[in-house]
């Protein structure tokens, strides 16, 4: 079953099986989104024909969130392969959605219970049908909207008073942290000004339909032409990491990639992206951020460990330190229990400060005392529990302790520090060259969608 299966919602005011299924969408629409958020609410007249047209291709996602979105009720015009399924063909029959063919009779008496429902005053919602030109010339947005409003309005030689909103969505996307679905309906455009002028009907529908496409591509949520520049920029240096990766990995191969960018096609696609689906367009760009600033962390991962020094870079370096890091553990923990009283008293008297303008002579004697203090005081506690032999030993390695432990300490700062970073950069190159495998892959998934269009006009 299907949505042609089912008899056509009449058009009407808000039914019982309408609101209750919105009531339901907007409960998962508030669980799968943090919050719907309308930037301009009081744009939108609560009364009176009113034409919103998407600026963007259909999508019965969209549709269920206008319809949940709107407190008026609105009836969507959307193509019937939207409403294929038992379970589309029942949402769309209860939200009094209108299904059309896009050829035939069909496509007829859809363009009439549209003009149903602005006649009776009510909310129509359609999507604006781009029409894909040919690289190298721009597309244009399908007249339909604009001489449905002309007709509707012309039958009332203008007095109806309908008006058409362009509305601007952000979806976000699966990729995004913010999971905010933000709407902003903008001025509205007036038929009646046109049928005010006389003549041509279809012309100043043409006039009309260009004025609401302008409107359109002017997307309050696209990206700044400056972000898309920096956007295209990081996304040829991703492909020509890739590129040369994979040429790197060929035997005896001698191109270079003097000469290699990205394509007009490319430039064009994006372009699109940023009129039509802003959000997605972040998306890949939120991807793309994640993706530079790993390999920004990778590349200063690999300059510190260049600059470390021979023994880093030499397997029984790497081998020492491994083993001393190991196996002076437990002498370093020794040291600091040893030493756990003398460094409370450094930290309370502020013995650890080593700023400028104080003096540092002075500092050290204290640092002295407090140690040789702090010595004195476990030698008689031992004394006094566990007798002369046993402290004379404790005695022998409490400096020895203390010095190892500063050693200790050393070593994991400059050492140790910089073995565990060389994991972490071998580990972050091989994920860093699955994220830039992904991410091509994502690209290429969006770009071979707009080629399949480009291909329908061809």
């Amino acid at each position: 079953m299907s949505g042609g299966d089912l008899p056509q919602a009449p058009v009407s005011s808000h039914s019982f099986r309408y609101r209750f299924l919105r009531g339901l969408i907007r409960i998962w629409v508030n669980l799968f989104f943090r919050k719907t958020r309308f930037l301009n609410p009081e744009a939108l007249a609560e009364k009176g024909a009113a034409l919103l047209i998407i600026g963007h291709p259909a999508s019965f996602l969209d549709a269920l969130l206008l319809i949940t979105a709107f407190d008026r009720q609105v009836h969507c015009f959307l193509d019937q392969r939207f409403l294929l399924g038992p379970m589309r063909g029942l949402f769309g029959w209860c939200l009094a959605m209108i299904s059309f063919e896009p050829e035939g009779d069909g496509f007829r008496r859809a363009i009439e219970r549209a003009r149903g429902v602005l006649r009776n005053g009510q909310a129509l919602v359609m999507f604006a049908d781009e029409q894909v030109a040919k690289p190298g010339e721009p597309p244009h947005f399908a007249p339909t909207p604009a001489l449905i409003a002309m007709h509707v309005e012309s039958e009332t030689s203008g007095q109806l008073g309908l008006k058409i909103y362009p509305v601007h969505l952000f979806l976000p996307v699966a990729q995004l942290y913010s999971s905010e679905l933000l709407i902003r309906v903008d001025s509205p455009l007036l038929p009646g000004d046109y049928i005010a002028m006389g003549g041509n009907l279809t012309e100043h529908a043409k006039a009309l339909a260009a004025a609401s496409e302008e409107v359109c591509r002017q997307n309050v949520f696209r990206l700044q032409p400056e972000d898309v520049r920096l956007f295209l920029s990081d996304l040829e240096d991703v492909l020509r990491a890739d590129l040369m990766e994979d040429w790197d990995a060929r035997a005896n191969w001698k191109q270079k990639l003097d000469g290699f960018g990205l394509s007009q096609f490319v430039a064009e696609w994006v372009e699109q992206l940023n009129r039509l689906h802003p959000g997605q367009l972040v998306a890949l760009r939120d991807l793309l951020d994640t993706y530079r600033e790993a390999q920004r962390r990778c590349s200063l991962g690999r300059i510190e460990l260049d600059l470390a020094g021979e023994w880093v870079k030499t397997v029984w370096g790497r081998i020492a330190c491994w083993g001393e890091s190991v196996l002076g553990l437990p002498l370093a923990i020794y040291g600091l229990f040893n030493h756990l009283v003398p460094c409370l008293i450094f930290y309370r008297a502020g013995l650890f400060d080593n700023r400028a303008g104080q003096s540092q002579r002075v500092k050290w004697i204290a640092r002295v005392l407090v140690v040789i203090g702090c010595y004195a005081a476990q030698i008689l506690l031992c004394a006094a529990w566990l007798g002369r032999t046993v402290t004379g030993y404790y005695a022998l390695t409490l400096p020895l302790s203390g010095v190892y432990l500063w050693r200790y300490a050393w070593l994991v700062q400059q050492r140790s520090r910089l073995l565990l970073l060389g994991l972490r950069v071998r580990r972050e190159s091989a994920k860093l060259a699955s994220m830039r495998k992904g991410l091509i892959q994502t690209i290429n998934v969006a770009r071979n969608i707009y080629a399949e269009k480009l291909e329908q006009v061809q």
